[in-house]
């Protein structure tokens, strides 16, 4: 299966999600597996999930209990509100894991 290089590493949607109550992270690891996690308020989500890319650009993924998105992504620079530089970032479209973008903010070993 095929994995886009460019994801691997840990997204967190925090720098793009200004003036809301909920905030995802997600990390992509070398081999195909990867978690998600949407904080709130109320406490936090994991979920455990493997992943792939099928085609250039699409991104999917498969919780544990088999359930499985397929969402459109890009990998590009991105500037954050109240910031004035542009950062490492990932847009998805649909939103993942309730986020449409993420910045990076670490690299990780398969």
């Amino acid at each position: 299966m095929h994995r886009d290089t460019a994801l691997i590493g840990h997204w967190d949607s925090a720098p793009f999600d200004h003036g809301v109550m909920e905030s995802s992270e997600l990390e992509f690891r070398g081999d195909g597996r990867g978690g998600g996690t949407v904080a709130n308020a109320l406490g936090e989500e994991v979920t455990a999930f493997s992943w792939h890319c099928p085609e250039p650009g699409v991104l999917e993924v498969r919780d544990t209990d088999g359930d499985v998105e397929r969402v459109r992504y890009a990998v590009t620079r991105a500037t954050p509100a109240y910031t004035p530089d542009a950062i490492p970032a990932v847009r998805f479209e649909p939103p993942l894991f309730f986020a449409r973008q993420y910045a990076r903010s670490s690299v990780v070993s398969p």
